[in-house]
C-alpha cells in the first residue's frame, strides 16, 4: 500500500500511544460532559461515575483484548480486517453497513448539537450551526485525513481541558458547590426528547447503560480506527490503557460544566462567570467536532476503502482513491446536516443507539475472532446478522407494533398486574366495538397502553445491545462447533499475529 494511502487513512502509522490517548479520550466522551445540556445527560456524580468507569473499562478492555491485534494486522478499517481475517469478501459490505449504522446518527447528532449550541448561546439559526460544524469538519480532514485529524483532536483536547481548569474555580466561587443543573438546552429545540439515561432510572436500565457504555466503546469504528495509526501493537495496546487518565481529567470537572448552563449560576453579569462560560461554548464547540471528525473519517474510510477500492473499482489509481475520500467528506457531513436538520428528535433517537448497534454488530465478531483461531466465515457472518437483527428489532418493534410486541413476549415484559389487567380490558373494548370510529378509538387506546409495557425486562430500547451482545457470542458458538473452520493458513496467520504480540 503506497505511503499517501497509508498517511490519508491510517496518519502514516506514526501516531504515538500519548497522541492517541489523547485523541481517544477527547473523542469518546467529550460530548457527553461538555454538551451536558444538549446531550440531555443530568450530570450529577451519579451520572459521571457510571460513564467514566463503563467508557474506562470499555477502553481498558480494547487495548487487552483488540487493539495490539488489530494494528498487528495491519489494514485501514474493520470491515478489512474482517474479510482478511475470514477469508471471505462477503465480510467486508456486512461490516461495511454496520459502520454505516453506528456512525452516521452520531454524526448528524453531533451536528444538531452544534445547531442547537448555536441557538441556545448566540440566538442563531439552528441551520447555521449545522453548517459551521460541517465546514470546521472539513477543514481538520479534507487534506491530511487521519495525520492531521489526529492533530486537531489535540487542540481540541487542550481547549476542553482549559475548560475544566476555568469552570471549577469558578462554580465553587459562585455556589459553593457542584449542584448539577436538571435544565435540558435540547428541550427548547425538541421538546419531545427528554429521557436522561444517566439521571434516577431503574436498576435494571442501570445495568444496561453500564453494559453498552463497556461493550459499546470497545466496539466504535471511529475509535477502533485509532488501532491502525499506531506505530506497532504495543503502542496500540497502550493508547487504550492510558486513554482513560485524559478521560477522568476531563470528567472530573463535568458536574461544574453542567452548572455552567443553568443561568442561575451567572449572577448580575460577573465577569468571571461570563468568561467561564463563553470558554465552555469554544470546549463544547471542540468536543463536537473532535468526535464529529472522528465519526466522518471513519465513514469515509469505510466507503472508499472497503466499498468502491476492494470492491466496486479494485484497480483504482491511488489518486483516484484519494480524490474519492476527499469528496465523500464532503457528501456524508452533507448528508448528515440534512438529517439533523430535518429530523432532529429522529437523529437523537438514533444516536442513542448506536452504542448497542456497534457492540452488536462487531464485538462478538472481533472477540471470538481474535481468540478463536479455527472460527470460520460462517459462525461469523451468522453472528454479526444475529446481533444485528436482534438490536434492530428490539430498537423498533416495541414502540411501532407494540400490541404484537407485548403478547408474544408477555412473560419478559415488567408489566404490574394493574397494567396487565388494563391491557386486557382495552382489548375487550376493541372487539367489542361495533362500528369502524369507535374500533378506531379503542385501537389506539389499546396501543397506548400497550407502549410502556412492550419491553423485555423493562430495559429501554435503545440499550438493546443488553440482549443482541449475548445472542452474537451464543449464535457464533453454536455454529462456530458444526460450521467449517477456518483455513490452516488462517490459524496459523491469526497465532502468529498473537504470539508477536505479546
Amino acid at each position: 500500500m503506497t505511503r499517501p494511502l497509508a498517511d490519508f487513512f491510517a496518519a502514516g502509522r506514526l501516531m504515538p500511544a500519548l497522541f492517541n490517548s489523547v485523541a481517544i479520550a477527547g473523542s469518546s466522551v467529550a460530548v457527553l460532559v461538555f454538551v451536558a445540556g444538549a446531550g440531555a445527560i443530568d450530570f450529577a456524580w451519579q451520572g459521571v461515575t457510571l460513564l467514566l468507569s463503563g467508557v474506562g473499562l470499555g477502553l481498558v478492555a480494547t487495548g487487552l483484548l483488540l487493539a495490539p491485534y488489530l494494528r498487528g494486522y495491519g489494514g485501514f478499517t474493520l470491515p478489512d480486517f474482517l474479510a482478511e481475517r475470514f477469508s471471505a469478501e462477503t465480510m467486508r459490505p456486512l461490516g461495511a453497513l454496520a459502520v454505516l449504522l453506528c456512525s452516521f446518527p452520531a454524526l448528524a447528532a453531533v451536528l444538531l448539537g452544534l445547531g442547537v449550541m448555536g441557538q441556545a448561546t448566540l440566538a442563531l439559526p439552528v441551520w447555521i450551526g449545522i453548517a459551521a460544524g460541517i465546514v470546521m469538519i472539513l477543514v481538520a480532514t479534507f487534506i491530511g485525513g487521519m495525520r492531521s485529524l489526529s492533530l486537531s483532536q489535540l487542540s481540541y483536547y487542550a481547549v476542553m481541558l482549559l475548560a475544566v481548569l476555568v469552570a471549577v474555580p469558578t462554580v465553587l466561587w459562585q455556589t459553593g458547590s457542584f449542584a448539577a443543573t436538571d435544565t435540558l438546552i435540547v428541550d427548547e429545540v425538541i421538546p419531545s426528547f427528554a429521557w436522561q439515561p444517566f439521571g434516577q432510572t431503574s436498576p435494571i436500565n442501570s445495568f444496561a447503560l453500564f453494559f453498552c457504555l463497556v461493550t459499546g466503546f470497545a466496539s466504535m469504528p471511529y475509535l477502533l480506527m485509532r488501532s491502525f495509526t499506531a506505530p506497532d501493537p504495543g503502542d496500540a495496546r497502550a493508547s487504550y490503557l492510558v486513554a482513560p487518565i485524559f478521560l477522568f481529567l476531563l470528567l472530573a470537572g463535568a458536574p461544574a460544566l453542567a452548572a455552567l448552563y443553568e443561568p442561575a449560576v451567572v449572577a448580575d453579569g460577573e465577569v468571571l462567570s461570563m468568561i467561564a462560560q463563553a470558554v465552555l461554548v469554544v470546549a463544547a464547540a471542540s468536543a463536537l467536532l473532535s468526535t464529529g471528525a472522528g465519526l466522518t473519517l471513519s465513514i469515509v474510510n469505510t466507503m472508499a476503502h472497503d466499498v468502491y477500492f476492494k470492491g466496486a473499482a479494485p484497480n483504482a489509481s491511488v489518486r483516484q482513491q484519494l480524490r474519492l475520500a476527499r469528496l465523500l467528506l464532503v457528501v456524508v457531513g452533507l448528508l448528515a446536516g440534512a438529517v439533523a436538520l430535518l429530523w432532529p428528535r429522529e437523529t437523537l433517537i438514533g444516536a442513542a443507539a448506536t452504542l448497542s448497534l456497534a457492540a452488536s454488530a462487531f464485538l462478538p465478531v472481533l472477540v471470538l475472532g481474535i481468540w478463536w483461531k479455527r472460527l470460520g466465515s460462517d459462525a461469523a457472518l451468522a453472528g454479526m446478522v444475529a446481533g444485528l437483527v436482534v438490536c434492530v428489532f428490539y430498537m423498533i418493534a416495541p414502540s411501532a407494533f407494540p400490541i404484537v410486541f407485548y403478547e408474544s413476549s408477555s412473560l419478559l415484559s415488567d408489566a404490574t398486574g394493574m397494567q396487565a389487567a388494563a391491557f386486557e380490558t382495552l382489548r375487550y373494548d376493541y372487539h367489542a366495538a361495533n362500528d369502524s370510529v369507535a374500533q378506531a378509538a379503542a385501537l389506539a387506546e389499546w396501543r397506548e397502553s400497550a407502549r410502556p409495557i412492550a419491553n423485555w425486562l423493562g430495559v429501554h430500547s435503545s440499550l438493546a445491545g443488553v440482549f443482541a451482545v449475548p445472542v452474537g457470542f451464543l449464535v457464533i458458538a453454536l455454529v462456530g462447533f458444526f460450521a467449517p473452520a477456518s483455513s490452516t493458513r488462517r490459524q496459523r496467520f491469526f497465532e502468529s499475529l498473537r504470539t508477536k504480540t505479546v
